[in-house]
């Protein structure tokens, strides 16, 4: 009875939106016009799968067939063919491509489809969005995903606003020809009773009775000039000459600062070290007002491995296809991990959280920059099974390069990297580091940071279960002196290592020069590369993606700062080390049956079961 009644109800709704959208041509297959009405929200959160994220607008949808998904666990959702989901990989995938069995992401984790239902009726829906980049939100507890696009942000500007000017601007004017049309196609969708009655609509530029006037040139070093602009929209950034677009944007924006109501919206490909790096590149490092958001061509649905070996084909070279696909202002020859590479830890990351330490309330604030991955409780380490390493980087925190304490834990690699493992000498090749905790800050000092270290490693972990990666370069030595006035302090809680080439004796703490950072770099590329180095922190994977070659030929940063890349540089070290083994060892006697099992397997596999044919392992001895 209860579905009856909801079927009729949607019947109704369908007939009154037939009759009130009788005026507009409807086709729910161009995305263009999927947006009827837009409204503004404010102070109203959702919940998404790393934070609670704003909501900026509401719209309503043109009609659309719905179709009811029901995972095994009895979370429900309705929605339309095209709404986009979470795959078991995190790839985007539409509604109507899935089926009963399909995986997809929920609050509780991935969950299996029991039914999927396509009902006879269509009905508009509401779609929102986020001031979040990731764009992705629950829905009844399962992940969604939220689009916006320039376009139909400006049609509502154009719409809901009075007496302003807008400009969009591009490197060629055959662009902002397209621009202008998408515009255009989306205010002519949208209901009578909304839009502002039009005074001309040409291909470059719009008129409305609302006193909205809507511009569009290709850009010059004078454009704009005489014109008061409300609302600049510059697209593909990058590419318009550095000749023009720096006396342009040096011209154009003293006047939209100026006014509390003007606002910018830059988007482009990269395009080498130019002024679109050098604003995008301070966003990140929130030194200036815009939001930056990335988009990468995994993110769209449709677009796979498959798909990214044509556009390389089409464009001619891998080069090409990471300069319009990848984000990378640089030739990929010359960053550090492949798109490939990065594509697989942004699926991974997430943004760490702030947690309360019982043991660390005595610092007060100085504790507020240290965040922990969401799934990771530091209130519930386990002493006897537990092995952690702090790699750590140091700065003078005066508001410019960050202290890091990168905190990794070691752990058993997964089965299916044991089983493509090939080389393996000792029980530590099939061992691996995770991240779990972060601790980054540039304004605190040396000071502050030796308590910070001192309060994690004698009182919230244990002195036994941790191993300090220190880079000894800058007032390493003021560390180490500080520690060792603990009571429980013993010179080997830090790794050693030799200084020089030439010294003889091994020292606490890893120097990094530069005839061993460009090996350590490239070092570390394998090791995430197999995944002996786990990353899942969002700023890590911020830094990475920007981490490549100067022109000097050395690794650098190339946007933004490489505090955090540096203390997984230093990491590289720690795996060659003696301490590694030991660490490996402690936990491999903690963990023996589970290890026997997965280890014993593999060598089985490999070499066979006798003590002579692996004879060559000797620590395998202990299995037969």
């Amino acid at each position: 009875m209860k579905q009856q009644i909801k079927n009729i109800i949607l019947f109704l709704i369908q007939c009154l939106e037939t009759y009130e959208y009788r005026s507009i041509r409807l086709d729910e297959n161009d995305h263009t016009k999927k947006i009827i009405n837009s409204l503004a929200v404010k102070g109203k959160l959702v919940a998404t799968d790393t934070k609670d994220a704003e909501i900026t607008q509401v719209h309503l949808t043109q009609p659309y067939h719905v179709y009811k998904i029901e995972t095994e666990s009895k979370k429900q959702l309705e929605c339309a063919d095209l709404h986009i989901l979470f795959d078991k990989s995190m790839q985007e995938v539409f509604c109507k491509d899935l089926s009963v069995g399909s995986l997809i992401q929920t609050k509780d984790g991935v969950e299996k489809i029991a039914s999927i239902e396509k009902s006879k009726y269509k009905v508009s829906m509401f779609d929102i969005s986020l001031n979040d980049a990731n764009h992705r939100y629950y829905t009844n507890d399962i992940l969604s995903h939220n689009t916006i696009t320039s376009s139909i942000f400006i049609a509502w500007y154009v719409c809901f606003h009075y007496d302003r000017n807008v400009l969009v601007i591009a490197n060629k004017m055959a662009t902002t020809t397209e621009i202008v049309d998408k515009i255009k196609t989306v205010i002519k969708n949208v209901p009578f009773f909304l839009k502002p009655g039009s005074l001309s609509l040409g291909a470059t530029g719009m008129k409305f009775d609302n006193g909205v006037k809507l511009y569009s040139q290709a850009t010059t070093k004078t454009a704009a000039l005489g014109f008061t602009i409300h609302l600049l929209y510059a697209d593909e950034f990058a590419h318009i000459d550095e000749h023009i677009v720096v006396p342009f944007y040096r011209s154009i924006y003293p006047t939209l600062s100026s006014s509390q109501v003007s606002r910018i919206i830059i988007s482009s490909t990269p395009n080498q070290m130019n002024l679109f790096y050098e604003i995008y590149a301070k966003a990140m490092e929130g030194k200036n007002e815009y939001f930056p958001i990335r988009v990468d061509w995994w993110q769209v649905p449709g677009r796979d491995e498959k798909w990214r070996q044509k556009e390389i084909n089409n464009l001619g070279s891998e080069e090409l296809f990471n300069q319009e696909y990848g984000n990378q202002f640089l030739a990929s020859s010359r960053m550090l991990l492949s798109s490939q590479i990065l594509q697989y830890l942004k699926r991974t990351t997430k943004e760490f959280k702030w947690k309360e330490v019982d043991e660390l309330e005595d610092l007060n604030d100085n504790y507020a920059e240290l965040t922990w991955h969401p799934n990771f409780d530091p209130n519930e380490i386990d002493v006897d099974k537990d092995r952690f390493v702090f790699a750590v980087d140091l700065s003078d925190g005066v508001g410019s390069d960050s202290t890091v304490i990168n905190i990794m834990k070691l752990e058993l690699q997964s089965n299916a990297m044991i089983r493509k493992i090939t080389e393996y000498s000792n029980e530590s090749s099939f061992y691996r580091l995770r991240q779990v905790g972060m601790y980054r800050s540039n304004l605190h000092s040396i000071d502050d940071v030796a308590k910070i270290l001192e309060a994690l490693i004698f009182n919230v972990f244990h002195e036994d279960i941790v191993r300090i990666v220190l880079e000894i370069n800058f007032k390493g030595n003021v560390i180490i002196e500080k520690l060792s006035k603990h009571k429980d302090y013993y010179p080997e809680i830090f790794m050693h290592t030799f200084h020089s080439v030439a010294s003889q004796i091994f020292r606490p703490g890893v120097k990094i020069k530069a005839d061993n950072k460009e090996m350590f770099s490239r070092e570390l590329r394998n090791l995430i590369k197999n995944k002996r180095i786990v990353v899942t922190e969002k700023n890590t994977f911020n830094e990475l993606g920007a981490f490549g070659l100067n022109k000097q030929g050395r690794y650098e940063a190339q946007t933004g700062h490489d505090d955090i890349a540096m203390t997984l540089i230093n990491l590289v070290a720690y795996f060659d080390s003696a301490a590694f083994e030991e660490m490996v060892e402690e936990t491999y006697d903690t963990q023996q049956e589970l290890v026997k099992k997965v280890i014993y397997d593999k060598i089985n596999a490999d070499v066979g079961d006798t003590v002579e044919k692996a004879s060559h392992l000797s620590w395998l001895r202990d299995f037969m």
